[in-house]
């Protein structure tokens, strides 16, 4: 049975519980990461899975708190193993141009690359852990995609619609993944906006980034994301059977009792506040 992880159930500020956005989709054969926010590899791995199990990774937005653990994401699944997976890389412009500054040939990360490959000691290691030489640098692919597309994976299928976030600085984009006998919808951070709820529409589980009580949502912060009542009616009218709340504030995270009882006036169904390395069966 699929199971998401929730890796990163916070915001920009790091607290001691929280921080970032990351969740990783469990599936029996291999494992699909949306978005790689602060210290996600490292919760990847707290969680019971390995680096080189995550094959796809596929971005809301290109937000630091949603994308800032990408390079150890890919750097140490190749350094540290030997023939681990292409990772298929996925999201809205500009995530072929991050990738390339940070990986490629004239990348950030090129002097770390070419000395791993090159360097004797490095040579050695890959060696040991059963490599071959020369040996190969990341193994990747990176696609831009637009609202709309639709990918096909082993077993799952994953659209993608706009959401409304930060426009036109960003282009930010909501996630859906369905597969036999279950679906999720991760909105990513968004405010109201019909293209996401038509995503959503009939999905078993969605995924809301709401960081505040609804009456803590002030005018600038409602143009760009939810609150709890709009992750609620959200769920509502999609007709879910789950709400899963995450990007939680320390605000929210430490009054949601007060916040669950507000949207049980709307939503009835199960209504879960994230918590990092939190496990749902799907």
């Amino acid at each position: 049975m699929p199971a998401l992880h929730i890796l990163g159930a916070g915001t920009p500020q790091p607290t001691a519980d929280r921080w970032g956005s990351s969740y990783a989709l469990q599936f029996e054969d291999g494992v699909v990461m949306v978005d790689c926010g602060p210290a996600a590899s490292q919760k990847l791995v707290r969680a019971g899975m390995k680096l080189t199990d995550v094959e796809w990774l596929f971005f809301t937005h290109q937000h630091s708190d949603h994308n800032c653990d990408y390079p150890c994401l890919m750097l140490f699944r190749w350094d540290q193993t030997v023939n681990h997976p292409p990772l298929q890389v996925i999201g809205p412009p500009p995530t072929e141009e991050i990738t390339h500054r940070l990986f490629g040939a004239e990348g950030a990360f090129a002097n770390d690359i070419h000395a791993r490959i090159e360097d004797i000691a490095s040579k050695r290691c890959h060696l040991q852990r059963g490599g071959s030489l020369p040996r190969p640098g990341p193994r990747y692919e990176a696609r831009d995609v637009e609202p709309g597309a639709t990918i096909e994976g082993p077993g799952w299928t994953a659209t993608c619609t706009r959401s409304q976030h930060m426009q036109p600085l960003l282009w930010p984009l909501a996630w859906r993944f369905d597969w036999e006998g279950g679906s999720i919808c991760f909105t990513g951070d968004t405010a109201p906006c019909e293209d996401v709820a038509a995503l959503a529409s009939d999905v078993d589980t969605v995924v809301a980034n709401a960081p505040v009580r609804q009456e803590k949502l002030h005018d600038d912060l409602a143009t760009c994301i939810y609150g709890t009542m709009d992750a609620a009616e959200l769920a509502r009218d999609a007709g879910a059977q789950r709400l899963v709340l995450v990007h939680l504030s320390t605000g929210l995270a430490n009054d949601r009792e007060r916040a669950a009882a507000e949207m049980a006036e709307v939503y009835d169904g199960e209504i879960i506040f994230g918590d990092e390395l939190m496990r749902l069966e799907l």
